[in-house]
């Protein structure tokens, strides 16, 4: 069994060692010094800030999880409780060991250093063309996660920068970190307002693309978007199979059910294995995400 202040010493000594090669320095809180560790307590939560001329780094723990938070220098109006979301991982105190605890940390700073590197060397690559509709319905192409990503892009178009940079930072679409840390959030927002309108077009999208997708994006749409999203909000279960097509009712209800009852694999979709280029075909997402 792990001491929480043991393990929050080796992440910040990992993410210390790392992000120093970027200016960024450790904040001790008000009151606190060496030999102490500079963690603040606001509640339930302990949390760690660094802080340099590139911007800022938050790793929160509260309860259960634990998460790394990115600000840019650009970013500088975004309050620190604020900041954007890289990584929520699972710490659980009484049966991760040492080895556990330095894949954590390492995967910490490999996602600093994707979030702060200068320049990506992806850096003006040009958008992928997005299936059409005439492809897809004529069966020569099917849906793949890019399509559904732009497309999502039309309904919400304040994502469109964070597109773009999706595909600058890896060099393709990475539809796992686009929608885990910004379209989901639009989605549980869409469902919660139950605006007829909104919804139509939200779900004329996801009908769409689920129907004629491969099966790649088929799991992204009912894994990914709709079985991490309503899980965690079952009471919006009911009105969301409103309006389900045919096609996707039956599977993606069984998704989500299932979701509901782990709580491992909720936590493996809320955060996706650290990016690497792809050397040979990726299993299907439903099986990768849960594990399978």
């Amino acid at each position: 069994m792990l001491e929480l202040n043991n393990a929050l010493e080796l992440i910040i000594k990992t993410v210390e060692k790392t992000s120093e090669e970027y200016g960024f320095k450790v904040e001790y809180p008000e009151g606190v010094r060496p030999p102490e560790l500079p963690i603040k307590s606001v509640g339930s939560k302990s949390i760690i800030m660094f802080r340099g001329e590139n911007g800022r780094i938050r790793v929160e723990h509260n309860g259960d999880k634990i998460s790394l938070h990115c600000a840019r220098a650009n970013e500088s109006d975004t309050p620190d409780d604020d900041m954007r979301r890289v990584s929520l991982s699972l710490l659980d105190l009484e049966t991760f060991n040492e080895k556990d605890l330095k894949y954590l940390a390492e995967d910490y700073a490999e996602s600093f250093k994707k979030n702060f590197s200068s320049k990506s060397p992806y850096s003006g690559k040009k958008t992928p063309t997005p299936v059409s509709r005439t492809q897809a319905k004529s069966g020569a192409l099917a849906y793949d996660a890019n399509t559904l990503g732009s497309r999502f892009t039309t309904i919400y178009p304040q994502l469109r920068d964070e597109y773009k940079r999706n595909i600058e930072n890896y060099g393709e679409f990475l539809a796992e970190d686009f929608f885990v840390n910004h379209g989901n959030a639009l989605v549980l927002q869409t469902l919660r307002e139950n605006d007829k309108i909104k919804m139509r077009q939200l779900f004329k999208l996801l009908n769409d693309i689920y129907e004629d997708g491969t099966n790649d994006t088929q799991s992204l749409v009912g894994v990914t978007i709709l079985g991490s999203t309503i899980a965690a909000n079952m009471d919006l279960l009911e009105t969301a199979q409103e309006y389900f097509s045919d096609t996707m009712k039956e599977p993606v209800t069984e998704i989500i059910n299932y979701l509901a009852k782990s709580k491992s694999a909720r936590m493996r979709l809320e955060n996706p294995p650290v990016y690497k280029p792809k050397k040979s075909k990726k299993k299907g997402m439903l099986s990768s995400m849960l594990g399978m």
